[in-house]
């Protein structure tokens, strides 16, 4: 079956099927044949800064002690 779209006032075209966000790329083809294909899902919300200092102190290769213990261990007595 043929379905048509017509574009609105901006140039804007609503797909059959697409969801709110997805990014598609388009390509032309050929004069008056163009290409969309479906890229990666939209990118998440961007996190707040206490949300990223939370998981960088919780990381496992975060240091567990401080300079003082580390220099001591690590010096030639």
């Amino acid at each position: 079956m043929l379905k048509t779209a017509m574009t609105d006032q901006k140039r804007r075209i609503v797909l059959p099927g697409a969801k709110p966000g997805e990014v598609y790329a388009v390509r032309e083809l050929a004069a008056g044949h163009l290409e969309l294909s479906r890229m990666l899902p939209a990118p998440k919300k961007r996190r707040r800064r206490s949300e990223v200092d939370k998981v960088l102190n919780s990381s496992a290769l975060s240091p567990q002690m401080d300079w003082d213990t580390l220099r001591q261990l690590t010096r030639e007595p």
